[in-house]
């Protein structure tokens, strides 16, 4: 069915892959869905299904919308959101086809190819199936998760916020929304983000309120697109997106603004972002920590228009992986390549996001702590990082036993470490006395050549061996790999 046109058809495809666990009703006042989602990272890694509440528990009322999470939970699952053909669970090989795919979408000049969106009916809009307005507009009438006792309150932690500029045009980004009231919601800019951007643009213009819409639950490739910052400000996400898809996103105009949202998608929030601010919070980050209570600004609601029975799709931050910015890291992988052309892999686990791994095809000494300097001084991804790891090129990035077997066997931490005692990092950090400053470190687990104080000759390790001498008996048993569990 590819490429989805809504969060329905992709999910679809992964129930037939068995990858959906279906689950009658959950309490989530009593946190079992969070529960839930922490075990299925227990117990099945990165091999772990997402999982569809039929009815949820919220503040002591039973909602018959449906609760989808975890639907991004590895590389095999973004490898099917991008067409790859013969999905697996081989993390590595999902990995390697979906970043093949995505390299095939960016000119030599790193431009994404893109096809415009198109308009559509009304009448042939899923998201307009029901439409509630005014004083009918109730959030709560939907199951919105606390995910954490931390939390302040509820909140639409996967929306899709749609704002236009006259000069910059349309920008498509994701923002948490904490649920304040009835008609009311916070919406959080970093300071950084181009949602703040066009705030502060509005600002300028003397514009007491700024129209937006939000979507939520729309097809993968646009939420792909919403979720990180491929776009440059003056892009259209929803362009990028349909180059990615290869047709072009299906929009339809809001009911009550001038702004076109995703014609498949569960729910469009319409309403006005207001120039005061709130206090927010506090909320689980994606790092893993509750973080502080914060200032946003909020929008009031003016209509919900919905799907029938509507899906809420929620995200845990710092539980589930961040797989779906696999593209953002290709790209920076890309524009590193042009200036280190012995950089063959980078990697940014998901479910650790201050680390980087670059592997490299190593041939002088010091070029592993340089990659290191180079990767840490490419702001996009230095700014989030405070622990870049290079590695040879026979390592898997993807592999973290393997990642940690070089570092406890090829890593000397003196000399081959580079410590950076203070540098610009994201505000979300746990471990830093001052916001936007940080600490960093390169670690390079290269075999170390002599005249960088390694051994004379350095050994292969046991199944790089393998892997290089006899590939023969590996993909033998790939060949028979069904065979031995037949019974």
């Amino acid at each position: 069915m590819y490429p989805y046109d809504s969060i329905r058809d992709y999910v679809a495809d992964l129930e037939a892959r068995g990858k959906v666990l279906k689950i009658k009703e959950m309490d989530q006042d009593q946190y079992e869905m969070t529960a839930l989602t922490y075990r299925l990272k227990d117990r099945f890694k990165d091999k772990s299904p997402a999982f569809l509440v039929e009815r949820t528990k919220i503040n002591d009322t039973w909602h018959d919308s449906p609760v989808i999470g975890e639907i991004f939970n590895n590389f095999g699952m973004v490898a099917q959101c991008f067409g790859v053909e013969d999905v697996s669970d081989n993390q590595s090989d999902m990995y390697d086809a979906s970043v093949s795919k995505i390299l095939s979408y960016m000119d030599k000049d790193f431009k994404w190819q893109k096809i415009e969106p198109v308009t559509v009916d009304a009448k042939d809009a899923p998201c307009k199936e029901n439409i509630v307005q005014g004083d009918d507009v109730d959030i709560y009438a939907f199951p919105w998760i606390k995910n954490n006792p931390g939390d302040g309150s509820q909140y639409i932690s996967a929306g899709s916020v749609i704002m236009d500029d006259p000069e910059m045009g349309r920008n498509v980004g994701t923002y948490r929304m904490q649920v304040k009231g009835p008609r009311k919601v916070g919406v959080y800019f970093t300071n950084q983000s181009h949602g703040y951007k066009y705030m502060m643009r509005a600002a300028e213009r003397g514009e007491e309120k700024v129209p937006v819409s939000v979507a939520v639950g729309i097809d993968p490739i646009s939420w792909m697109m919403s979720s990180t910052r491929l776009a440059d400000v003056d892009e259209d996400e929803f362009a990028i997106a349909g180059g990615f898809r290869g047709k072009p996103v299906e929009l339809v105009k809001s009911e009550t603004n001038d702004l076109y949202v995703p014609a498949h998608a569960e729910f469009i929030i319409e309403g006005e972002i207001s120039m005061e601010t709130e206090e927010e919070g506090p909320y689980g980050e994606m790092l893993g920590y509750i973080g502080k209570k914060i200032w946003t600004f909020c929008i009031d609601i003016k209509t919900i228009t919905h799907r029938a029975k509507p899906w809420v799709y929620n995200l845990w931050p710092g539980i589930g992986g961040a797989y779906l910015t696999l593209p953002w890291e290709v790209a920076h992988f890309a524009r590193l390549k042009k200036i280190m052309p012995s950089l063959v892999k980078l990697h940014t686990p998901p479910d650790t996001a201050s680390v980087v791994i670059a592997c490299i095809d190593k041939r002088l000494p010091g070029e592993g702590i340089e990659a290191g300097m180079l990767v840490l001084g490419y702001r996009m991804i230095g700014f989030g990082k405070k622990m870049v790891i290079v590695l040879d090129k026979d390592i898997d990035p993807t592999d973290l036993s393997r990642v940690m077997h070089a570092v406890g066997t090829r890593w000397q931490p003196d000399p081959a470490s580079l410590v950076v005692k203070q540098s610009f990092h994201i505000p979300l950090e746990p471990s830093s006395r001052e916001m936007f400053l940080s600490s960093k470190i390169v670690i390079d687990a290269t075999r170390q050549l002599p005249g960088e104080g390694g051994p004379d000759v350095y050994p292969d390790d046991n199944r790089t061996a393998v892997e290089e001498r006899a590939p023969e008996a590996f993909e033998m048993v790939d060949r028979k790999w069904d065979e031995f569990f037949k019974k």
